[in-house]
C-alpha cells in the first residue's frame, strides 16, 4: 500500500511539473480522488483485519476452553482409576489382614513363613518353574495359585504314597517325604500366592 502511495505521490510531482495551472488542478484533484480511495482501502483492510483479529480470538479463546475441557476429562479419568486402583489395593489389603488373623500369625510370622516357603519350592521350581506356571515333565496340573488347603492334602498324599497324578506318585513322594505338617503348610502356602 506504501508503494501504491508513494507512486500516485510521484506521479501528482511529475504531472505538476508539465501542465498547465488547470491540467495541475485536474491532476490534484484526482491524486486526492486516488488518495481518499486508498485511505477507504486501508479503512476496509483494517476494518477486515479487526474481523480477522476478531474471529482469530474467538478461535483462540474455544481452543482454550477445549483444553480446559479435555484437561477436566483427562483428570476425572485419572480420579476415577486412582480409585479403582486405591479400592483393588485396599481390597488385597483387608484379604491379607483376614488370612493373617485367620492364621493368628503376626506380620513378622507372616513373612518368616513366606521365606520358608519360598526356599522349600526352590526344589519343586525344577519341574514346575519358579513361577508354578509349568506342568511338570509336560503331565501335571499348572500348581500356580491352586488352593492351600487342597495343596496340602495333595503333599499329605504324596508324601504317604497315597497319590500318583499322571504316574508321578513315586518322583513327588520323593520330593516331599521329608517335609514336616508346618512345612507342607508354608509350602502350599507359597504356591497358592503364585499368580
Amino acid at each position: 500500500m506504501k508503494k501504491t502511495l508513494w507512486l500516485s505521490g510521484t506521479l501528482v510531482l511529475i504531472v505538476f511539473a508539465g501542465c498547465s495551472q488547470q491540467s495541475r488542478d485536474d491532476v490534484k484533484k484526482a491524486g486526492d480522488s486516488v488518495k481518499n480511495d486508498m485511505v477507504n482501502v486501508m479503512h476496509k483492510a483494517g476494518a477486515k483485519t479487526g474481523e480477522a483479529m476478531e474471529e482469530a480470538r474467538k478461535a483462540a479463546v474455544e481452543a482454550v476452553e477445549s483444553i480446559r475441557e479435555t484437561a477436566r476429562k483427562a483428570g476425572e479419568r485419572a480420579k476415577e482409576e486412582t480409585a479403582q486402583a486405591v479400592g483393588k489395593l485396599e481390597k488385597k489389603a483387608a484379604e491379607l489382614k483376614e488370612e493373617i488373623i485367620k492364621s493368628g500369625k503376626t506380620a513378622t510370622e507372616t513373612a518368616k513363613s513366606t521365606e520358608k516357603g519360598k526356599s522349600l519350592y526352590a526344589k519343586c521350581a525344577g519341574c514346575h518353574g519358579a513361577d508354578g506356571k509349568t506342568k511338570a515333565l509336560g503331565k501335571s496340573a499348572i500348581i500356580a495359585g491352586q488352593n492351600s488347603g487342597e495343596l496340602q492334602e495333595k503333599l499329605r498324599a504324596y508324601r504317604e504314597g497315597k497319590r500318583n497324578a499322571n504316574g508321578m506318585g513315586t518322583l513327588m513322594q520323593g520330593q516331599v517325604s521329608s517335609l514336616k505338617e508346618k512345612e507342607i503348610a508354608q509350602l502350599a502356602d507359597y504356591i497358592a500366592r503364585l499368580k
